[in-house]
Parts: C-alpha cells; sequence; structure tokens
C-alpha cells in the first residue's frame, strides 16, 4: 500500500512541486496585503494607504511582467540566464527586507518602504511570468492540476505568515521568497528533457487575431470582480478568500483523478462560467451575508483563472510557442481592469451599484462565450494530452511504414518538429556525420532527396 501511494506521488512529482511553486508565488503575490493590514501603511506616505497601496503593488506587478517578457526575448533567447532565473525571487526578497527592518522597531523612511513594495510587484510579475512559460511546455492535463493544486497549497502555506507576529511572518515570507528559486529551477529544467520545449514568439497576426476576444473577455470579467469586490467590500478577508479560492480546485482536482485524460477543457469551461457569474449576480441578487458573498466570488475569480490559464498554455503547447506574450497581456488586463473598476466604483452613485455590477458581469460572461466557444469544436473538445498521443500514433505508423528504425524514427520526428542537423546532433548527443547519415537514409524511404523536398512532402 505504501510502495504503491510512493509510486502515485513520484509519477505526479512534476505537478506536485510546480503546483507547490505555484502556491509559493500566491503568498508572495498576497501577503502584502495582509502586511498592510497591521501595519504597512502606517510608515508610508498617505496616498498609498488603503487600495492605493494594492493598486502601486499592481503597477509593480505590471511592469515586472512586461520587463521580464522583453528581457527574455531580446537579452535572453534560449532561458539558460542564471540571473534572469533567480531574479524575480531575489526582487521579491529584497523588498521583504523593509518589513523586517521595520518590525524591529528601526525607522524606515517612507520612500524606501515604497520602493521595497514596488520591488515585490517587479518580482511577483516576474515569477508568474515565469511559471505561464513553464506551463506552456508541459501537456494541459498537467497544468490544470499543478494551477488547481496551487490553490491547496497557497491556503495551506499562507496562514502561516499572516500572524500576529508581524516579524514571524515577514521572516517567513523572505524564506519563502528564497525557497521559490530551487523549486522553480527544478520544474524547468526537468520540463527540458521530459517534453519537447519551443518558446518561440508566435506571429504577431495569429497571436492578435486569436486572442482579441479572450483579451476583451478577461478585461471585462476582471472588471465585473473588481465591482463585485467593491460591493462586499471584503476583497481581501484572508478566511472568505482563502475558502473561496480553495473549494473549486479541490472539485476539479477531484474530477481530474477520476477521469484522468479524459478530464478536458470543455468540462473545465461547463464548470467555471456558472460559477462565475454566480459569484458576480449573487452579491447582488441573493442578499446573502458578505462573507458567503465574498466566499462566492472568490471561487469565479479562481475558477476563471484555472480556465484562462489553462486555455493560453495548452494553446501554446499545440502551437510550440511561447505561452508568455498571451500569459503576460491576461494578467496585466486583469490587474488593470480590476482596479480601474474599484476606482470607478466608489464614484457611482449607492443606488446604480447593483445595476452596473449585475450589467457587467452578463456582458462579461456572454463576450466569454463568444470568445470561449470557437476553442471548444470537434476537435478542441479532445485534450491536448489525446491529441498529442494521436499525432505521435500517427508518426509512429508512418515510421513503420516506410521501414525506419528506431533511431530513424526518432531523428523522423524532430525533422517534422523543424530541428536543424546541428539541433538533432546537440538533442539526442549523436555526431553530425550520424544525423546527416539518418537523413540520408530517412529521405530515401520517403522517396525524396534533400531537407527542401522532405519539408514540401510533409507541409502538402
Amino acid at each position: 500500500m505504501v510502495e504503491r501511494m510512493l509510486a502515485a506521488l513520484r509519477k505526479q512529482e512534476l505537478v506536485l512541486r510546480a503546483g507547490i511553486g505555484v502556491g509559493i508565488y500566491r503568498c508572495l503575490h498576497e501577503w502584502p496585503v495582509w502586511f498592510n493590514d497591521e501595519v504597512y501603511h502606517g510608515s508610508a506616505v498617505e496616498f498609498f494607504a488603503g487600495p492605493n497601496f494594492f493598486m502601486f503593488l499592481d503597477i509593480g506587478k505590471v511592469a515586472g511582467l512586461g520587463i521580464y517578457v522583453a528581457l527574455c526575448f531580446t537579452v535572453d533567447k534560449s532561458r539558460k540566464s542564471d540571473g534572469l532565473m533567480i531574479a524575480p525571487s531575489l526582487l521579491c526578497a529584497a523588498g521583504f527586507l523593509a518589513p523586517v527592518i521595520f518590525s524591529l522597531g528601526v525607522p524606515v523612511a517612507p520612500i524606501i518602504m515604497l520602493g521595497a513594495l514596488f520591488g515585490v510587484g517587479l518580482g511577483v510579475g516576474m515569477l508568474f511570468a515565469q511559471w505561464i512559460e513553464f506551463f506552456g511546455t508541459i501537456p494541459p492535463i498537467k497544468t490544470l492540476q499543478a494551477l488547481a493544486f496551487s490553490y491547496v497549497a497557497r491556503f495551506l502555506l499562507l496562514p502561516l505568515f499572516d500572524s500576529p507576529d508581524v516579524m514571524t511572518g515577514a521572516l517567513g515570507i523572505l524564506g519563502m521568497a528564497l525557497v521559490s528559486v530551487p523549486v522553480t529551477s527544478w520544474c524547468i529544467q526537468r520540463t527540458a528533457t521530459a517534453f519537447p520545449v519551443s518558446r518561440n514568439l508566435p506571429p504577431s497576426g495569429t497571436f492578435v487575431r486569436r486572442n482579441g476576444l479572450l483579451f476583451l473577455f478577461v478585461a471585462l470579467f476582471a472588471f465585473a470582480y473588481g465591482l463585485g469586490s467593491g460591493m462586499t467590500d471584503l476583497s481581501h478577508a484572508p478566511l472568505e478568500t482563502g475558502w473561496g479560492k480553495v473549494m473549486p480546485s479541490l472539485v476539479v482536482l477531484l474530477l481530474v483523478l477520476r477521469l484522468g485524460d479524459r478530464f478536458d477543457r470543455t468540462i473545465l469551461y461547463a464548470l467555471s462560467l456558472p460559477l462565475m457569474l454566480a459569484g458576480l449576480l449573487g452579491v447582488v441578487f441573493l442578499g446573502l451575508p458578505m462573507s458567503v458573498s465574498q466566499v462566492l466570488l472568490s471561487a469565479g475569480f479562481s475558477m476563471f483563472h484555472l480556465l484562462i490559464y489553462v486555455v493560453v498554455c495548452s494553446d501554446a503547447f499545440q502551437s510550440h510557442t511561447s505561452a508568455m506574450p498571451a500569459g503576460a497581456c491576461v494578467r496585466a488586463l486583469a490587474l488593470v481592469a480590476a482596479d480601474v473598476a474599484i476606482v470607478l466604483f466608489k464614484a457611482l452613485p449607492v443606488g446604480t451599484r447593483p445595476t452596473v455590477v449585475s450589467a457587467v458581469a452578463i456582458v462579461s460572461i456572454g463576450v466569454g462565450f463568444a470568445a470561449l466557444m470557437p476553442r471548444f469544436g470537434i476537435e478542441g473538445t479532445r485534450s491536448a494530452t489525446d491529441l498529442v498521443r494521436d499525432k505521435r500514433r500517427e508518426l509512429e505508423g508512418l515510421a513503420a511504414a516506410h521501414g525506419l528504425s528506431a533511431r530513424e524514427s526518432t531523428v523522423f520526428e524532430l525533422l517534422l518538429e523543424g530541428k536543424t542537423a546541428a539541433q538533432i546532433s546537440e538533442e539526442l548527443f549523436i555526431s553530425n556525420g550520424a544525423v546527416r547519415a539518418h537523413c540520408s537514409r530517412i529521405y530515401d524511404k520517403f522517396g525524396v532527396h534533400s531537407r527542401k523536398d522532405f519539408d514540401a512532402l510533409f507541409e502538402s
């Protein structure tokens, strides 16, 4: 029994480690909120007290997203820079030093506290970009499992830092920022050997055309969520938010365990949209206690995250492109739209608030159907794992029909991925001469005479 459990855990090691890693990210992302409630705002300039504090933090996150994406596609295209790997967590750790110093009773100038806060935002934004890139390189079913498990990890970890003893919490979150480095690094290195990784930018025309409605849905739903948060006035309540986020994630995890690869994006879609709509409209029409409304609202928003990021990452996985640009756009839009909604909510007359919230909620869900339903057609109703498995069977059948050896079959698949002879040599640890010999035999068996003819054959 124990051996079977250990074997099952080893089989899911990547999912569990990634879930813990993103759970740590969620703690780094949310802990400044709890610390602000205790003491942070007391040392900052007046403008950054209360809601303005969170908006300033979000500005840092958006900046971090943009900076990291730009660096990855200009300075570090191969993603081999150790400095870029550890920079997000180090920025978070440096930012959390200010709360530690403050907790010791040492006076800290407001500008330093705000700089530290902005540094945390930068680090958190960069760390999110790292994880979204990682999830674009693994099968979508594993992405879904890891993201759902991350809410469980967050639920268990965050209370450790939400402590009346501010020093204990500050030191704990500082340590967790440093722990994030080996966890993230292990997962990224593991995918380099477990799954074929391609991190090219998607074609600009395809990127805009495919994601335009998706981005509109994200902006509208996040805006509606910001309005709903204003209705509850509990948007940062740790208990209600925690339960709201963890319960739907547990349901998703149980369904994934039960259905395995049969759990696809269509099921997630069917679960998400009703819960998102109920979370938003429940605030207005159901007359529930505010704490219950906050649980519903948080549950809807966590399902929104699961749905959107699984869609973005599975699209990148299937198209062999980077998930980072679309994921960064989604995250930035969600942050900006929610903050704008919070500002506008205060300007709305009290009597019109329920009408505005419900109208925006209904429109956003309607746009969600329009944006996502085309991605759930006949082929889209099957999981990306199934599609990858079918493609591999098709290639194996082709290789067997043309009499390719085991090594030739491997080279054949790499040729179809667009790899050059030098890249194949490096990946398989064989000489360039051996690669050329394999390619020559493959060309002969398929009746072509060159790489150009081979590519043209399979393009047609």
